[in-house]
């Protein structure tokens, strides 16, 4: 979500303008990540040598606040297994973005990620106490036993909301935090996604719905750029077992419901082109057909300074370490190839591209980010305990949901 500073407004305005202004940029700080979930395989990849130091975070931060950027999310992999999420936190907090940090909620080995022997949950109230106030965390499924099957990992859906319930009793009632559930919509869990939402409202967080792409071949892995983070999950895919029939029978019902519920005023944060352009990739396969304004509007850095428009496209760009990116960036070099790596992308379906399009192409796509933004939560958000005891389902339901196994 974008920080409505003066200095921001007027990017924010000019990129409305001219769409050429890179409001929002993601930056995976590392590879690393403590889970193995089925449908991703960005872990395979971290290397801790790879990584930037502290003095080239604060340097990417600085250049980043000169070329316009406004909203920075900090990915990974996992950020916590970085020692130097704090650093980099309070890097770009000094430069006036807006940061959101996007982490799995699973603390590594018996609840520690620890870093100068802090512990995750420690580190969590630091970047807080510095005035982070947006998280997004990961949760696909309200049936633990499910959602520990996509993380391959024992009590990640406990560990994950226990994460959720704290995060929420530090910065829910702050003006302007935003804290999101990241759902990957799947074959497994079509069917909970309008139960996820409410779940979200009731921990005072709202919740962001991302279509799963997987492998369509196990070794697709090898050959393809964007393959070496998604993996081959049939069972994850949407109609696996399922005539045509069937397969847009559910996912019509789930955004139908989706969509409805937004409009009464439900916390997703997805717009709505986004969840109709959603519904469509689910139904047929296809990625919407409008323009991307990957390396205009947004951009992608890799953990080692790797500048890419987006995350689909190999790298061919200066790094943001070079001493002369940000001449590079404003050169005519680089427009050129930006237009030639975005129209030759086949197309995606992250929400960055979108969502981000969609706020600078529409009134509606703006309003609608904003009033979310603006929300102010009544009443109190419930701890882990009352979550656990309202929310789990955990009443025999099957992996697979019998209406996916159909």
């Amino acid at each position: 979500m974008l920080r409505f500073t003066a200095r921001n407004y007027a990017r924010i305005a000019q990129a409305a303008v001219t769409r050429r202004v890179p409001v929002y940029a993601h930056w995976g700080i590392t590879h690393r990540c403590n889970l193995t979930c089925k449908m991703c395989g960005i872990w395979r990849y971290g290397d801790e040598n790879e990584e930037l130091s502290v003095p080239q975070i604060q340097d990417m931060a600085a250049k980043m606040a000169r070329i316009g950027v406004v909203q920075l999310s900090i990915g990974g992999g996992e950020p916590f297994s970085s020692p130097h999420l704090e650093d980099a936190v309070a890097a770009f907090l000094a430069q006036g973005l807006n940061l959101r940090v996007l982490t799995n909620g699973v603390p590594e080995g018996n609840g520690r990620n620890v870093v100068q022997g802090r512990s995750y949950f420690e580190r969590m109230d630091r970047c807080i106490d510095m005035g982070l106030k947006s998280f997004s965390v990961s949760l696909d499924s309200l049936v633990p036993a499910r959602f520990d099957y996509i993380c391959e990992v024992e009590g990640a859906w406990d560990a994950a909301v226990r994460t959720m319930t704290h995060i929420a009793s530090r910065v829910v009632d702050q003006p302007g935090a935003l804290p999101t559930i990241n759902c990957v919509v799947s074959n497994l869990n079509l069917e909970e996604l309008p139960d996820i939402v409410r779940f979200a409202q009731d921990i005072g967080f709202a919740v962001s719905f991302l279509p799963v792409e997987l492998l369509e071949d196990p070794k697709d892995g090898v050959r393809n750029w964007e393959a070496r983070f998604i993996r081959y999950r049939p069972e994850m895919g949407i109609g696996a077992g399922e005539g045509a029939g069937q397969v847009r029978a559910r996912i019509d019902r789930a955004y139908d419901t989706l969509l409805a519920m937004k409009a009464e005023g439900a916390p997703i944060l997805n717009s709505t082109p986004y969840l109709e352009a959603s519904r469509m990739y689910l139904k047929t396969g296809r990625f919407p057909p409008e323009g991307c304004d990957a390396g205009r509007l947004y951009f992608s850095v890799a953990p080692n300074g790797q500048f890419t428009i987006c995350h689909r496209t190999v790298q061919q760009h200066l790094d943001f370490t070079d001493p002369k990116f940000e001449e590079y960036f404003h050169s005519a070099e680089y427009e050129r190839r930006r237009m030639q790596e975005a129209a030759s992308c086949e197309g995606c379906m992250r929400a960055c591209w979108i969502d981000t399009s969609s706020m600078f192409r529409t009134m509606e796509g703006f309003f609608e980010t904003a009033r979310l933004t603006l929300r102010k939560r009544t009443g109190q958000p419930l701890t882990f305990e009352q979550a656990k005891a309202r929310w789990a389902r955990t009443d025999a339901a099957p992996i697979v949901p019998d209406a996916a196994a159909k």
